[in-house]
This record gives structure tokens, sequence and C-alpha cells, in this order.
């Protein structure tokens, strides 16, 4: 790991979802209730062969919104409907039934990324804090309340809210803005080497790759860390 002066960063921007916020186990124990209540004993696949064609479905989808290519809706309406039918369940009543059950109960689990309170517990004496998501302002929101650091940071910067999505230089420029600071004195955590870290880089804001799946990507952020732990040590 690289290290870096003391004290040379303001202002730290952390992305949300898999970087603070537990997505993983929230999305499965929220499909796991869901499986239970509406498909056992009528479908005929497993709740693991759900859970895997909702990632990749899910994966999919996020990738053409952070392109431009659907916008939030697409993502809400046709989600469950696409992962339904990968699955020869073919039920559009259900499927937006789930829908709608899915987007209420997922952000109200307040699950965290492991030492995501710790840390953010020191870095608040010290640092000026926002979030940076291409989230949903209605769900992001719910999800910092519900997992009780909401607290912790200044402003919320969504691409819902902003109008650009991260890699977009003009999110990261908006961010700048909106929060009163430089480049110079930024840095941007997050775990997405396109969004988060590419982005970031692309306006000359130093970054923190977090990595907890440790995959051996190349990449050119400024520092990797595999643990959130880790983070204390270059701020």
């Amino acid at each position: 790991m690289a290290t870096v002066e003391k004290n040379a960063y303001k202002v730290l921007f952390f992305d949300l979802d898999h970087t603070l916020w537990d997505y993983n186990t929230s999305a499965r124990e929220t499909l796991e209730d869901l499986y239970q209540e509406y498909l056992f004993g009528h479908a005929q696949f497993t709740f693991d062969s759900f859970l895997d064609t909702f990632h990749k479905v899910n994966q999919q989808l996020w990738h053409q919104y952070n392109k431009g290519q659907i916008d939030k809706d697409q993502i809400r309406d046709k989600r469950f409907d696409q992962i339904l039918n990968k699955l020869n369940f073919n039920d559009i009543d259900l499927s937006s039934h789930i829908s709608t059950k899915y987007l209420f109960e997922c952000p109200r689990k307040p699950n965290l990324i492991p030492k995501t309170l710790e840390v953010l517990d020191v870095l608040k004496e010290k640092y000026q804090m926002h979030i940076l998501t291409n989230g949903f302002d209605d769900v992001q929101a719910i999800k910092l309340e519900s997992s009780k650091i909401h607290g912790y940071f200044n402003k919320v910067i969504t691409s819902d809210g902003c109008g650009y999505k991260k890699p977009d230089p003009l999110f990261f420029h908006h961010a700048l803005k909106a929060c009163n600071c430089s480049v110079d004195e930024s840095l941007m955590i997050g775990d997405n080497l396109k969004t988060d870290i590419s982005g970031a880089l692309g306006v000359g804001i130093d970054t923190v790759y977090y990595n907890a799946s440790k995959n051996g990507r190349p990449h050119k952020s400024t520092y990797e860390i595999d643990c959130l732990s880790q983070l204390l040590q270059i701020v």
C-alpha cells in the first residue's frame, strides 16, 4: 500500500453500495424472504437459482443504466419480470408485486460492510464526508437511515439528483462544487473500478479502491484496501 502524508486530505467521498452498505447481504436476505413467501412450492427452481439469476440480471441492468441506455424506472419495472422469465416462470402480476416488495424491504436492511461504523467514528472527527452514488434519492436515503450512518455525512449526491452518473466527469465536478472543495484536498473511496475509481481519477481526485475480494484486477487507483480499517492507514 502506498503511503501518504497524514492529513493531506480534508474531504472524503464515499460510494455507498458495496463500499459501506452491504448490498449483497441485504439483497440475499430480502430475496430469501420473497422466495419463501411467493415462490417456494410453486416454482420449479431453487432459491440459489433465483439468487444467481437476480444478480446476473441486476448487474446487466445497472450496467445499462450507468451507460445511460435505460432509466431507473426500467430497472424497477423490468428486473423481476426478466428474472422470472429466465427461470421459465412467467407471471407479470407476480413479478410486479415482488418488485414492489423488494424495493420496500431491501433498503431497510441495516447491513453494513465490516468495520464501517468503527472507521466512520474515527474519520468524523477530522474530515468532511459525503456520499457519491449512482443510486436513487429515495432508496439511498432509506439505506442511510436504516443502517444509522446518515449522521456521518454532510451531503448525499446521487445521479438521480444531479442529473449525471459516475464516471461522467460532470458528476464529480458537480460534487466538488456542491461540497465546496478542490481535487487536491479530496479522496474518493469506492469498490467499482469504472464508476468510482476511473471516474474520480479522470478529474484529478485521488482514489482508494476497496477490493474486498482481492480480485487482482489491474487498476490505476492511488491506493487499494481489502478492509475498511486499512483506510485509517491512508488518512
